[in-house]
């Protein structure tokens, strides 16, 4: 089963995401989970892309803590950081990035 669903989340390495996070996603992550983020890739992708894009270098540690944020419409999901000073929620996100519960 482990074989398997390391398999299906290869498509984040491209995303900075290296062996040692995919592996803490297929213990922290159940099938069901690692499923909604396969057959959703592509929105994963885009969301992951956005907050790279937007400066946010942990954004691993986002993907792993808040995961169903990312699996919001890409839209939807930009608009949320988008109303905040960039450079502010960065400072912010990189320091503790559990505020994004609270965006």
């Amino acid at each position: 089963m482990k074989n398997r669903n390391k398999k299906e989340l290869l498509f984040v390495n491209n995303m900075g995401f290296d062996e040692e996070h995919i592996k803490e996603m297929e213990e922290l992550f159940s099938n069901e989970i690692i499923d909604m983020l396969n057959d959703e890739k592509e929105t994963v992708f885009a969301n992951i892309s956005y907050l790279r894009d937007l400066g946010v270098s942990n954004y691993q540690d986002a993907f792993l803590r808040f995961y169903n944020m990312f699996l919001m419409e890409p839209t939807s999901f930009e608009e949320i950081f988008s109303k905040y000073d960039k450079d502010d929620l960065i400072a912010k996100l990189e320091k503790n990035i559990a505020i994004m519960e609270h965006l």
